[in-house]
């Protein structure tokens, strides 16, 4: 796919597309005395049939986009990153993810959680919770030794300070409580 992508990139054919689609019907819809005075009337009439294609073809081609552009537009309003991340924190989070959590990105000092903090590379619990866009890699420099950058998502962030604000997130010494709404 990789190669099919650099050709396709590197002819430019969705530019060579649309020059095609527009030469195609400006020749078609094209007045006949116009035609006639540019010269170009005996051209239409002889390859009317394959510029019609053209324009069946790729104007298929630019309506199916469109449609996907669609979908795509409506899929995202239900289902986005910020959505999955806090149903996934509201239902499905285990005590294991929290602790994860609280010992990263919790700042004891201030009572409040912080947007960035280092995570091990070996620890497994990051996995969920970077998949379901809760955190993110903020940087790929970093070392075993003291762990990679992590940040929180902006509106985990809010959601985990607003739910500790009110009393939903407790942190007692080595005892952790959590409910949150």
């Amino acid at each position: 796919m990789g190669i099919i992508k650099s050709i396709i990139e590197k002819l430019k054919l969705k530019e060579l597309f649309a020059i095609v689609f527009i030469a195609a019907l400006t020749i078609t819809l094209i007045p006949d005395w116009l035609a006639s005075k540019m010269k170009i009337d005996a051209f239409r009439n002889t390859y009317q049939t394959y510029i019609s294609l053209c324009i069946m073809v790729i104007g298929a081609y630019y309506f199916l986009c469109m449609l996907i552009w669609i979908k795509n537009s409506i899929w995202r309003k239900f289902h986005n990153g910020k959505k999955i991340a806090l149903d996934y924190m509201k239902k499905y989070m285990s005590p294991d993810e929290m602790c994860l959590l609280i010992e990263t990105f919790y700042d004891d000092r201030n009572k409040r959680f912080c947007s960035s903090g280092k995570i091990d590379y070996t620890d497994g619990r990051k996995t969920p919770l970077q998949r379901k866009h809760i955190i993110y890699l903020a940087s790929r420099m970093g070392n075993l030794i003291e762990g990679f950058s992590y940040n929180l998502q902006p509106y985990a962030l809010e959601f985990l300070n607003k739910n500790l604000a009110e009393g939903n997130i407790q942190i007692t010494g080595n005892h952790i409580g959590f409910q949150l709404k």
